[in-house]
């Protein structure tokens, strides 16, 4: 178990995007600096995360069906959510970050164990999560972060 805080680790200088940065910054921005995923910030506060995940439904958006449905007598039983399927049709459409976020961010705190924080990864199947202090944002620790600290803290390697 790594008590170690994430301040260690996390990546304090990776980019944010705004709510209202067009998909066709947020695509260049994640491609030129190959990253996977940013926090989306208002002024100090994280609003939002955007993933590549997000993104696939950008390209598959002409694919995108009704949900599925099946005949039971003479009512129509969906079998996907229909609030799922308009979700994925909104990320599909998306014109800003604010349309494509997921807006339901799990945070860590700076001064949180690396062992919460991958606790609550694991959990919420995320791949980040962005680090706050007071409130305010000040990092990103994710997966890559928590393989570090495995390697440096707990298998003696030498991984920075």
């Amino acid at each position: 178990m790594i008590d170690r805080p994430v301040s260690e680790l996390m990546d304090s200088d990776r980019p944010t995007v705004a709510p209202d940065t067009t998909i066709k910054d947020l695509v260049h921005l994640l491609a030129s600096q190959n990253l996977d995923c940013v926090a989306v910030v208002e002024g100090t506060a994280v609003v939002g995360v955007v993933t590549d995940q997000d993104l696939l439904y950008q390209e598959v958006e002409a694919d995108e069906h009704q949900p599925f449905v099946a005949p039971f007598l003479d009512w129509v039983v969906y079998i996907q959510s229909l609030g799922s399927w308009e979700r994925h049709v909104e990320k599909a459409f998306a014109v800003t970050v604010s349309d494509l976020m997921t807006k339901d961010v799990h945070t860590a705190q700076a001064d949180e164990a690396v062992h919460e924080a991958a606790k609550t990864m694991a959990k919420e199947n995320i791949s980040m999560v962005p680090v706050v202090r007071d409130g305010a944002y000040v990092g990103v620790f994710t997966r890559a972060h928590v393989v570090a600290a495995l390697d440096r803290f707990e298998f003696g390697g030498g991984a920075e």
